[in-house]
């Protein structure tokens, strides 16, 4: 997968034009709102009545590019849903659902830990992913027994209208999924940023803001070899590695999303890895995937073993439902490189006392 370094800024010109708001991540105020699928800023004067919206009267219009701008504050940016009222499911009796029974509703808060923004250079489009905080299947609310067996990991890529496949088998098993579009009463992503970044150039200034412990996140943009589309990835770099004597500083952070462009048809990607991304230069960086992998025999009676409650516990014993039970979740490590030509830029915020 041949990708290369972006020499300056942006090719396509018509994602600011398009946004038809100018910005400045100097004097941002710290709050976007996203709400069914609309984009959305604190400012009210950029509200507007669109009776052609599906889901909501009011649209909410901001720069299209915030999430790449702006300095994201990850540690209070948060993607909120409304579920539509439970319905028991016809086969299992511990299907992960509301412990209050059937037509109960949950509100759920989930922080996000990366973004990744991909603008089509032909038609201006841009595509804004968000990777969120991962859980384990539970129920919800109970007095006890929170964890459903087998367990899984609960985490999602949205889109502000999508969930985006994150693939988990190994590369000669592709996953065979697309996009679903979300199945929410409502929906909404809280992206605030800090009110004042700038922009470090050096490796001097990487390694004085990581010892004096500012906030730091870093922004890693590529381009395809055809210059169709632009991915821009913005990630908090929580560990990084310093030398003072020899001016070397290294990124070794993680997760985040690598969408693959293999098949894209011009908007959101089919699917996306979970990946961590390693770099110690300006102009290179080296991303590895997670991917499932298959336990031994020995491992799977262990990790079949019926601990607590069985996800898939039939209502009916005599009438399952077809391909009962499913595969169990399999372990998965991190194995595949990916190695690009990228711009990383690191963005500083100012430590608070």
């Amino acid at each position: 997968m041949g990708l290369r370094l972006i020499e300056k800024g942006f090719r396509d010109s018509r994602w600011n034009q398009n946004s038809k708001i100018q910005t400045n991540h100097k004097h941002h105020d710290a709050l976007t709102i996203y709400e069914w699928g609309r984009v959305g800023a604190c400012d009210e004067s950029l509200k507007t009545t669109d009776p052609t919206l599906p889901c909501r009267a009011t649209a909410l219009h901001c720069q299209m590019d915030h999430t790449t701008k702006s300095m994201i504050d990850f540690d209070r940016s948060f993607s909120t849903w409304t579920g539509k009222p439970y319905e028991l499911h016809p086969h299992y009796v511990n299907d992960g659902g509301m412990v209050q029974g059937a037509g109960s509703v949950r509100n759920v808060r989930i922080g996000y830990e990366a973004t990744c923004t991909i603008t089509n250079h032909d038609t201006g489009h841009v595509e804004e992913l968000f990777l969120l905080h991962p859980c384990l299947g539970e129920f919800t609310i109970p007095k006890q027994d929170f964890f459903l067996l087998p367990s899984y990991e609960f985490r999602v890529i949205f889109t502000r209208t999508h969930e985006i496949p994150i693939d988990r088998p190994a590369s000669v098993a592709q996953l065979q999924r697309t996009p679903q579009h979300h199945r929410f009463q409502g929906f909404q992503l809280t992206h605030r940023t800090f009110s004042q970044s700038s922009t470090l150039t050096t490796a001097r200034e990487v390694i004085e803001a990581t010892l004096a412990n500012h906030p730091l996140n870093v922004r890693t943009t590529y381009q395809d070899p055809g210059e169709h589309y632009t991915v821009c990835l913005q990630y908090p770099a929580r560990t990084l590695n310093v030398n003072v004597e020899e001016n070397l500083f290294q990124v070794d952070t993680g997760p985040i999303p690598f969408p693959e462009m293999t098949g894209w048809e011009g908007e959101r990607p089919l699917f996306a890895f979970l990946s961590f991304v390693a770099f110690s230069s300006f102009d290179s960086a080296e991303f590895i995937l997670r991917r499932e992998i298959e336990p031994s025999e020995e491992d799977k009676q262990w990790l079949h073993q019926i601990q607590g409650k069985w996800r898939w516990e039939l209502r009916d014993p005599d009438n399952p439902p077809p391909g009962h039970p499913p595969r169990h979740p399999w372990p998965s490590v991190y194995h595949e490189v990916r190695v690009v030509q990228a711009r990383n830029e690191f963005l500083r915020a100012k430590a608070t006392p």
